[in-house]
């Protein structure tokens, strides 16, 4: 949990022993009976505002209600810290022995979000399931009544969510491609799939489906833990195949770097990727040209405008233009780049806007992702401003990602050279060069453009995704294997 980032210094540890539990388990079913008699339990008098300190959200049980006071604890905890109450009910033998409890503090409007599953659905409204097939759907339109947010889960058939104030019932079907071994956990872990989505403003929808990707993911084990290949799982439908195997294998540290690059992504959205000089500061003749491309790309593509956050040099430049132009902005951070160092109090970047990596190679892999096109509607690109060697690398892996055919993109991404004042020309040389010897062939940089000005870059970007193009515009940029020809 620690490494996970999770704060556990106020967990306590008594010296008695947890709950007993009896758990019969068939293919895609399980009932449990516990006892929780004589166990360790939290006391009321435990659970302050401090416990929430820094949070957003207080997620309760209803077990909660066999500890007299426990639920009216965290309801002054909650709003004490001025956080919001995420209420699971538990089961339907809990909701029928604490009907009048759980109704009241329903009622009070102290819950924001409330899960069940149908059974407990049923049972908060005083029904039986099985009565008639509404029953899930009438315990749903009771929690919203009350609730910001209520979701009904139904098994093998995904969930319901429905808003306070809304008559539109949200159906979110489940994960196909499930092998059910064991359900215990996957209400547990279905209500932090929706919550993870949540803590991340993702839209109802969303939430429901990372919700039933999480617990789609746990019922494939037995128990509630889950496995090294039930993780892959998850993150290959939560953020793309490539997290799925960086899960497998990776070292913690870079596994959660990377992971968090993603979700950042997933976020804020892929777009135009800026590399470039850290050491180029704004006395250098391209920091003004790098700004008004920067504000120029964001107004003409409405993409998110990404960068690795260095600075102050090329890709802080483009990103100051892209604020002027009042686009989105994000960064993958480095601890240091070539000359400087990155600011970790002061960034030009939105505070949450930015991934902080000690190691290169989430970052590497996170800036290539940024610009991937999973659909054709997607407006992305690669820039290369002027730079030294770490500007080369990230360009030469680009150029062999695309040149094996591994860039992980569904459509065409431009790559594109900005050759201001001539600055790439000698790079184009040697490229020819090695075009003449046989080791590389200029076919085989089919992706690579090369731009003269901004006007360059502008037209060639309005010409792959079929925008207006300003008359004339095109004779300041030519496909590398054209420059190579013609040089």
């Amino acid at each position: 949990m620690r490494r996970a980032g999770v704060d556990v210094s106020r967990v306590l540890a008594k010296p008695v022993p947890t709950a007993r539990c009896c758990i019969l388990s068939a293919p895609g079913q399980r009932t449990m009976r516990t006892a929780i008699a004589g166990s360790a339990a939290l006391d009321p008098g435990e659970l302050d505002a401090g416990s929430c300190a820094g949070a957003g959200w207080l997620f309760a049980s209803a077990y909660a209600a066999y500890i007299p006071g426990m639920l009216d604890a965290a309801v002054r905890a909650a709003q004490a810290a001025g956080a919001r109450l995420a209420l699971d009910l538990a089961s339907f033998e809990v909701v029928r022995a604490f009907r009048p409890t759980l109704r009241a503090l329903l009622e009070s409007g102290a819950v924001a979000l409330c899960f069940a599953n149908e059974d407990e659905a049923c049972e908060v409204v005083g029904e039986r399931r099985g009565a008639d097939e509404g029953g899930p759907l009438r315990g749903l339109a009771y929690l919203a009544a009350h609730c910001d947010t209520a979701v009904v889960t139904l098994g093998e058939r995904g969930c319901v969510v429905r808003s306070r104030g809304s008559d539109v019932v949200h159906a979110q079907p489940a994960c196909t491609g499930v092998r059910v071994v064991d359900a215990t956990g996957a209400g547990d872990l279905f209500a932090a799939g929706f919550l993870y989505g949540t803590l991340r403003g993702a839209a109802l929808p969303r939430c429901a489906e990372i919700g039933c990707m999480a617990g789609g993911a746990v019922v494939q084990t037995l128990g509630a833990e889950m496995t090294n290949a039930t993780w892959e799982w998850l993150h290959s439908r939560l953020h793309g195949e490539l997290a799925g195997a960086v899960v497998r294998d990776s070292a913690a540290a870079v596994q959660q770097e990377l992971l968090a690059c993603y979700a950042l992504i997933e976020r804020l959205g892929r777009g135009v990727v800026y590399y470039g000089s850290a050491r180029l500061r704004r006395e250098s003749p391209h920091w003004r040209t790098a700004v008004q491309l920067g504000e120029q790309v964001a107004r003409l593509l409405g993409s998110t405008t990404w960068s690795g956050a260095g600075g102050p040099g090329m890709m802080e430049a483009a990103t100051e233009g892209a604020l002027a132009a009042g686009g989105t902005v994000g960064g993958i951070k480095i601890s240091r780049e070539a000359g400087t160092s990155v600011r970790t109090a002061a960034s030009y970047l939105p505070a949450d806007a930015q991934v902080y990596c000690r190691f290169l190679a989430p970052r590497k892999v996170a800036l290539v992702d940024c610009a991937v096109r999973p659909g054709e509607a997607d407006r992305t690109a690669y820039v290369f401003l002027p730079g030294g060697l770490g500007t080369m690398d990230e360009l030469f892996e680009l150029l062999t990602l695309a040149q094996l055919g591994k860039l992980g993109s569904k459509h065409p991404v431009p790559i594109i050279l900005c050759n201001y004042d001539g600055f790439y020309t000698p790079l184009m040389a040697w490229l020819k060069a090695c075009d003449g010897s046989g080791v590389l062939k200029a076919a085989e940089l089919g992706a690579l453009l090369v731009a003269d000005d901004n006007a360059g870059v502008l037209d060639a970007l309005a010409q792959h995704y079929g925008l207006p193009r300003a008359p004339g515009a095109h004779a300041s940029v030519r496909a590398a294997a054209e420059w190579m020809q013609d040089a």
